[in-house]
């Protein structure tokens, strides 16, 4: 390992993670005081302009915590994959991809896709207890998952390039893999994150959203999201709420409110 180079990293990483987090205080004690003084009746609103939220109301209020959390890509060994992986022949494409055949195809349900992929994950792979399945393309025999930090997944925008991504035969039976593995460590003390209620007003504010009356709110996912990537092996994540109103994607930042930009 090259520690004068890992040095390196880490103090730029924490330089700029103080800028960082001292714009998040701003930001969000910008929040707070816009909330207390300017808040809307937010359920007249909804009213008023025929949105459907299909979200709990249990969920809608949640009470979440969370800060930025920063991510170094663990390298491997093969003499580790020898010992640690059962069951199938692994190899590596680099020191942080492992790529891996499976020597019994593992069959999955992909009407109970989470519930049936239990066991695959807990047989085959490392810390597969980590992982959460993102998305399924049936077409291409592919399942694309993230790692997931206190059950959050580290998730990205466009959903590509996933952490471990498994290719499936003709009979939805996984025959190999791809994974990389982060090494996960909290930035600052957690702090009370935006409920999806709030969220949800931010975003009827927001005239870039363009979000019109008849509107469906069908879901809010949180999720850590790229902030910077310091170095191709090393990334720091902030806290993002995924909003999904008619069949589109919004992302709030669950700290401040900011609406992010994509593309």
């Amino acid at each position: 390992m090259d520690w004068s180079k890992t040095k390196t990293i880490f103090i730029v990483t924490f330089m700029l993670l103080n800028i960082f987090l001292a714009y998040q205080l701003s930001e969000k004690q910008d929040q707070d005081r816009m909330s207390q003084v300017a808040m809307p009746e937010l359920e007249s609103r909804i009213d008023d302009q025929n949105i459907e939220i299909e979200i709990s109301d249990s969920s809608l209020n949640q009470d979440v915590s969370g800060g930025p959390i920063t991510g170094m890509h663990r390298t491997f060994q093969n003499v580790f994959l020898e010992q640690t992986l059962e069951g199938q022949q692994a190899e590596l494409l680099d020191e942080t991809r492992i790529y891996s055949e499976i020597d019994s195809p593992f069959s999955l349900v992909p009407a109970n896709l989470e519930a049936s992929m239990e066991g695959f994950l807990e047989q085959y792979i490392f810390r597969g207890e980590e992982y959460e399945v993102a998305a399924f393309n049936e077409e291409e025999g592919t399942v694309g998952l993230y790692q997931t930090f206190e059950e959050q997944k580290i998730d990205e925008y466009e959903r590509e390039n996933f952490h471990l991504e498994l290719q499936l035969n003709d009979d939805n039976e996984v025959v190999s893999y791809e994974q990389t593995y982060m090494s996960i460590v909290e930035q600052a003390e957690e702090q009370e994150l935006l409920t999806p209620l709030e969220v949800i007003d931010i975003l009827l504010d927001d005239t870039s959203a363009g979000i019109g009356t008849e509107a469906t709110v069908m879901g809010a996912e949180l999720g850590y999201y790229n902030l910077l990537e310091v170095d191709a092996n090393f990334q720091i994540f902030a806290p993002v709420w995924r909003v999904t109103i008619d069949e589109e994607d919004y992302f709030v930042n669950a700290m401040t409110g900011e609406v992010q930009t994509i593309g």
